[in-house]
């Protein structure tokens, strides 16, 4: 009984047969390129290259592996010179379920993830180059010691030992421009904390004293002698409130 899951049927079909579809997003670096190049002379094509039949024999997924296979086989897009068979999983959909599906087959978000810790244990076992990976993933999964020989890891520990004391320095002229930095942010902030009290006392002392102004210098003299004060005077020292009082004709 055939599984309903298995849309696609493997065939064989001649290069100039099929196309590549003219709306594909997907490209490719020369480095990356150069991988897939290595990967097909070294196993083969080794993963489908589907081409969607309703539509012409559109390329669906696989457009590098096609192009690197023009290559190797010297296929001229024009002329159809050197020729060449490929097996190819056809499927036969409309034109909105291709490009969805170009992709999807295409989608990292639809593929798994790299478990590193597992990855790494993998890769002292391996021709790492030939599995397609680069110095950048030994980098990222952290066996990137397998790109030095003993003599270069020798002189690696070595140069290590001798810039010990560079980078003891170093962490020592940081911390103490760290030190430097906290002690001046806390004298800027006592200096703004003693401008803040001299402004609320100098405001005080403004607010200590009051002005009365009387329309006549009868009204002025009988309020100073009403309160024991001498009426000519301009100033006088408040006794109660100990407040100065400005008197104004």
């Amino acid at each position: 009984m055939d599984n309903k899951y298995f849309n696609s049927k493997p065939v064989e079909l001649k290069r100039s047969q099929i196309k590549p579809a003219s709306y594909n997003p997907r490209t490719i670096s020369d480095e990356g390129r150069k991988q897939l190049k290595r990967s097909i002379k070294l196993y083969g094509v080794v993963g489908g290259i589907v081409v969607n039949q309703a539509t012409g024999y559109t390329i669906v997924g696989g457009h590098q592996k096609v192009a690197v296979l023009d290559e190797l086989n010297k296929y001229d897009k024009s002329t159809h010179e050197n020729d060449y068979t490929l097996r190819v999983e056809l499927i036969n959909v409309d034109e909105k379920t291709e490009k969805q599906l170009n992709i999807t087959l295409n989608n990292p978000n639809v593929g798994g993830n790299w478990d590193f810790d597992a990855l790494a244990k993998l890769v002292p076992d391996i021709d790492w180059k030939d599995a397609g990976l680069t110095d950048a993933d030994l980098n990222m999964i952290g066996v990137d010691y397998l790109l030095q020989t003993e003599e270069e890891n020798s002189i690696a520990d070595a140069l290590s030992d001798m810039m010990a004391p560079v980078t003891e320095q170093k962490e020592a002229d940081k911390a103490a421009k760290q030190l430097e930095r906290a002690e001046k942010i806390a004298h800027m902030k006592e200096v703004k904390q003693k401008v803040k009290e001299n402004a609320q006392k100098q405001a005080e002392s403004m607010d200590a004293y009051v002005m009365l102004s009387f329309d006549t210098y009868e009204a002025k003299a009988a309020f100073c002698e009403r309160f024991g004060y001498d009426p000519y005077s301009k100033f006088i020292k408040g006794e109660v409130f100990d407040e100065q009082v400005e008197i104004i004709d």
